[in-house]
């Protein structure tokens, strides 16, 4: 009861609350129930209870009451990082989780799921170098704080760290981008198809539902990708790109051509012109043409 780390026990005094928008109150544990669900009777320790008395589930026990200080401490640093954070669903903060999925290990800084866009800082000095910032960008942030081994900064913070490994970093991003919109112009046209298992049939989402989802998350998603890895980046990206349909066509060319030597029993031809190719031409074949 109470913590799993600190489970209450009687004659001890917690820190008290039924819902998150109440205040903690200081209670003493009484008895602990022997029935399921758990429950624990409590006493209100202030006077403005009048000995008010009550059976309560465990987990409104929150911390022991010598430590509600550091409880509240910890709490007033959470609400300020989810008041100046960004929603779960807000295309910035997917945005940033994809970068720091793709170029930033975890064990440097990491954005944990629903903490409104909040980056975890445990390596500094690496962080430093991947982005190019001055560290005083997170270690003077008037909001930081720390938890356990990690330095919490709010959303501000992680944009700023998102945007700069993005800018020096930017293909792995660009890459992930142009596949997931050849993915939405084929979802587009086709729709998604979900597997199903077993004797259940496949679940189909109609392409106007993808174009509505892709709109509203998606596109606002690579939009701010693209802004953080630069015009240029994107520019030498998109020529790489064409790059790649000419290598594609190129080899088809050169296939067919082998294989129009080896038909017409030119063999010795053929295999000098794929020699000389020199990029195998099965690679060539197989190359993504989108």
């Amino acid at each position: 009861m109470g913590t799993a780390e600190h489970p209450a026990q009687v004659g001890e005094f917690w820190a008290y609350r039924a819902q998150h928008i109440d205040e903690v109150v200081q209670v003493e544990v009484l008895k602990l129930g022997t029935q399921r669900p758990p429950r624990v009777q409590v006493r209100w320790v202030d006077e403005s209870f009048e000995g008010r008395q009550e059976w309560v589930p465990p987990a409104r026990l929150k911390v022991r009451w010598e430590a509600v200080d550091g409880f509240r401490t910890s709490e007033a640093h959470w609400d300020r990082i989810f008041e100046l954070g960004r929603g779960f669903d807000d295309p910035y903060d997917g945005a940033a989780t994809e970068v720091f999925d793709a170029l930033i290990a975890r064990e440097v800084a990491r954005m944990e799921y629903r903490e409104a866009g909040a980056c975890r800082i445990t390596d500094p000095a690496r962080l430093g170098e991947l982005t190019g910032l001055d560290s005083a960008v997170w270690a003077e942030c008037p909001d930081r704080f720390t938890a356990g081994d990690d330095l919490v900064v709010p959303w501000p913070v992680t944009e700023q760290i998102a945007a700069a490994v993005a800018r020096r970093n930017p293909t792995p991003i660009l890459e992930n981008v142009h596949n997931e919109e050849n993915e939405a112009r084929y979802q587009a046209i086709h729709g998604h198809r979900y597997r199903g298992r077993g004797a259940n049939p496949d679940h189909v989402i109609p392409p106007e539902i993808c174009i509505h989802v892709d709109s509203k998350l998606g596109k606002p998603r690579r939009a701010i990708l693209g802004q953080w890895c630069g015009v240029e980046a994107a520019d030498r990206f998109d020529e790489l790109v064409e790059l790649r349909k000419e290598i594609h066509r190129v080899g088809q060319i050169a296939e067919a051509a082998i294989a129009a030597l080896r038909k017409a029993g030119h063999k010795p031809e053929a295999e000098h012109l794929a020699r000389q190719l020199g990029t195998p031409v099965e690679m060539l074949r197989h190359h993504d043409s989108s």
